[in-house]
């Protein structure tokens, strides 16, 4: 095994919980629906907006 493969097989191993599986990976696809579909901002503040707060775009359907 070559010396890189042996660093990249060490590097993934530090990246996973106990079954196996690669962590926390960002935010939950539960965000898709705040994400303008004109300017690709992220709407944030609750109660969730109707429109985008750059562009004014009306935002997906919940």
């Amino acid at each position: 095994m070559r010396a890189a493969d042996e660093h990249e097989d060490e590097h993934r191993d530090e990246h996973r919980d106990g079954d196996g599986v690669g962590g926390p990976a960002g935010d939950p696809a539960c965000w898709l629906d705040r994400v303008c579909p004109a300017c690709g901002r992220l709407a944030e503040g609750e109660p969730r907006p109707d429109r985008c707060p750059a562009c004014g775009e009306p935002l997906p359907g919940e």
